[in-house]
């Protein structure tokens, strides 16, 4: 079985527990979408003292915090615990394809992108989403790419699979968790030439700055190219480009309209309401501002690629261009939710935040927990992965071209 030591002791726990008990009512601002109801915070908390104060192993304890924070329904509002992370990998991810769980990606010489994982450990697959989705955040789209992570934290070293390969014939494997690879280091943004006069940008992630500044470099690279693809799947975020955005827009834009709690304590009226304190919730709001383009940014065909993994950093990137219909938006719909949380990082490494903004679209469309909409939705289907197709890249390529 997988090491389960590096606890918790008392103290510790119990600090996690009181500094989340006082960030939620301070500061989450999601409450139209949570499960729990403010009148129900005390009760909520109550359980979640009496499961996690008494002993529990550091897994045992993060997992109940995180079942009690995805309560709320918000991907900005959650517990990382980076011991959970450094377990070891389970050698694949999963997405729903064609309403089946399919390998998308594999660590794994045995499992080939494309095989439909039919049972894990005996159970169905469906069991075990059933199951984990308890501890997973947000959307429903941003719960399913949650799953193979999640699975890392309950399956031993070795486990099976049983999985349904290209010839419909069902496999059992049995992955070695001890021998799989980690430490990968993360990919870093990517351009290059499709064409004579096409390019793409690939950006995984917003969360290093060379990532955005490597990406504006790009822009100014394929400048003479009279169609430009960027894309952003599977891209969870970290600082908003702003300079990216209006490098390549050739219109003014609009930002979200953004919402957040401020609860203002009246101490001053105690005398009549048997001494208690007072507090009335309200919020501030910032109505959606516009900006003008980098005269000197990109003026050719944009098109935008998407996915569920699209979140926060990258869906700040892409709403934009959603707005004004400066890009074709080409994929998945996107995770939704994006904001400033607040973030309290403990000396264990544990880190808890909580979701302080609300953001909608400018025109105050529903944005958090749905997601942006693709222009052009495309699916990618079992056997684009068995053949290595990107379908949503080519449907890019297509639209440009045309």
């Amino acid at each position: 079985m997988i090491d389960d030591t590096h606890d918790l002791t008392l103290a510790q726990r119990a600090f996690i527990l009181a500094k989340i008990f006082q960030a939620i009512p301070l500061y989450f601002a999601h409450w139209q979408d949570s499960e729990l109801s403010r009148d129900g915070l005390d009760a909520a908390f109550a359980d979640l003292a009496e499961a996690a104060l008494p002993w529990q192993s550091r897994k045992r304890f993060s997992l109940l915090v995180m079942a009690f924070l995805a309560r709320f329904n918000n991907a900005h509002t959650r517990l990382f615990d980076p011991y959970l992370e450094a377990l070891p990998p389970v050698g694949m991810a999963l997405h729903p394809v064609e309403g089946r769980w399919t390998v998308v990606r594999s660590g794994h010489p045995a499992l080939t992108p494309g095989d439909v994982v039919l049972r894990i450990e005996d159970r169905p697959a469906d069991d075990w989403y059933a199951e984990l989705r308890a501890y997973a955040f947000g959307s429903p789209q941003a719960r399913t790419i949650q799953f193979d992570t999640l699975l890392g934290a309950f399956l031993p070293e070795r486990y099976t699979l049983q999985v349904e390969d290209a010839e419909g014939t069902t496999r059992t494997r049995t992955i070695d968790r001890a021998a799989l690879r980690t430490g990968a280091a993360p990919p870093a943004t990517e351009g290059r030439w499709l064409a004579d006069d096409l390019a793409m940008i690939r950006v995984p992630s917003f969360i290093p700055p060379e990532a955005e500044e490597c990406a504006r470099a790009y822009v100014q690279e394929f400048a003479g190219a009279s169609a430009l693809i960027v894309d952003v799947r599977d891209n969870h975020g970290g600082s908003t480009p702003g300079g990216l955005i209006s490098r390549l827009m050739d219109r003014p834009y609009r930002w979200w309209a953004e919402s957040s709690p401020l609860t203002v304590g009246l101490l001053a009226v105690q005398a009549q309401r048997g001494g208690d304190a007072i507090f009335r919730s309200a919020h501030l709001q910032w109505p959606a501002s516009v900006s003008d383009p980098d005269p000197s940014g990109y003026r050719g065909r944009l098109a935008l690629l998407v996915d569920r993994g699209t979140l926060s950093a990258a869906e700040d990137f892409t709403m934009p261009f959603k707005d004004n219909g400066r890009a074709v938006i080409v994929g998945e719909t996107t995770g939704g939710s994006t904001g400033q949380p607040f973030v309290h990082t403990f000396e264990q490494g544990i880190l808890l935040a909580v979701g302080t903004k609300r953001a909608t679209m400018p025109d105050g469309t529903p944005f958090e927990g749905i997601g942006i909409a693709p222009d052009v939705p495309v699916e990618v289907r079992r056997e684009d992965l068995y053949a290595g197709r990107d379908p949503v890249l080519e449907r890019a390529v297509a639209l440009a071209r045309g």
